[in-house]
């Protein structure tokens, strides 16, 4: 059995038991010397910073379920805090899928880098922190106020959003780019007057008492899995296996949920308190419909509006189903 006709079977059972049997193949010289098959390399995965939404990668990471599609070989985990490694990463074939919100994977598309969408863990709604004594109530209540928030991200552009339905323009505040990790420390020091960010950080603020959200607005956020498309192009039964992982995992959260947010807790090394508090914040049911591809559509257009990219990237082409994997299977 040649290496390209390899076949991975996976149900639920061993989805969850995050292991299948190892498939050996050998190879015969004219000669009728046998040689051992070279071993593929393994499967290399990654997430963008520190965020609740990757739960069920994080799952499926903690169960082993990705090892069962790469027999013998364990998955590489790694992750960026930065947008620039990871799109580095994705064009010198360094990493093979990453879980992460929409706008890096759109950069990297901009960029020239051949990126597919195609899978999706859950959708959530931007929210805006501002310290607990703050006279703001509304995003109306912003003017003039110092912002932090990760340029390029979701959440920059939930911000905007926000905003603007707020009738403020983004020159009327003070847009502070910055990390998550140093906003942390500039919003608890009262360097910046709001932090525009995702759970965990919301929830953390709030449980210590710093912090507190103002009320939402409709600007959402999705967490997405994108490929490398010349992975997906040589390796399509990979990806559909990995999307099923995800789709798997997705099920498995929905009917145990308390298992689900222990797990996530225990891989973020949170508090258990702060996962409980984010988990009805996050849409786990949600999919990659038209609905969500409109969405990333005016992501990508927001990035090229406001000159983060150079190039107006194509959604739809970008965001790929099952039965495009089915059409370049070689």
């Amino acid at each position: 059995m040649t290496q390209d006709k390899l076949a991975f079977v996976f149900d639920r059972r061993a989805m969850l038991k995050g292991a299948m049997a190892a498939v050996a193949c050998s190879a015969t010289s004219s000669l009728g010397i046998k040689y051992a098959a070279a071993a593929e390399p393994p499967l290399k995965l990654g997430t963008f910073s520190v965020a609740i939404d990757y739960a069920p990668y994080l799952i499926a990471k903690a169960k082993g379920s990705f090892e069962a599609i790469q027999a013998g070989a364990k998955p590489e985990y790694t992750t960026f805090q930065s947008l620039p490694p990871i799109n580095e990463s994705l064009a010198t074939d360094r990493i093979d899928a990453v879980f992460e919100a929409e706008p890096p994977a759109l950069i990297a598309c901009a960029a020239g880098i051949d990126v597919k969408i195609v899978g999706i863990s859950c959708s959530l709604v931007q929210e805006i922190l501002v310290q607990k004594n703050s006279k703001a109530t509304t995003a109306a209540d912003l003017k003039g106020a110092k912002i932090a928030v990760l340029a390029g991200t979701s959440s920059h552009y939930g911000l905007i959003k926000i905003l603007g339905n707020a009738g403020l323009k983004p020159n009327d505040v003070h847009i502070i780019d910055m990390i998550p990790p140093d906003a942390k420390g500039a919003f608890e020091t009262g360097q910046v007057d709001a932090w525009a960010v995702w759970p965990p950080f919301v929830e953390q603020e709030e449980i210590t008492g710093i912090g507190r959200v103002l009320p939402k607005g409709d600007a959402l956020i999705n967490s997405i899995m994108a490929v490398r498309g010349t992975f997906a192009a040589k390796q399509p039964d990979k990806v559909k296996a990995m999307v099923a992982v995800i789709n798997n995992t997705k099920a498995w959260m929905i009917q145990n949920p308390a298992d689900a947010k222990a797990v996530v807790a225990k891989e973020l090394a949170i508090p258990l308190e702060v996962v409980e508090r984010a988990w009805p914040r996050h849409d786990w049911g949600a999919t990659l419909n038209d609905a969500v591809i409109a969405d990333m559509q005016s992501k990508a257009n927001f990035l090229y509006e406001m000159k983060y990219v150079s190039t107006r990237v194509d959604v739809a082409k970008q965001a790929v189903d099952l039965s495009y994997l089915d059409k370049i299977r070689r």
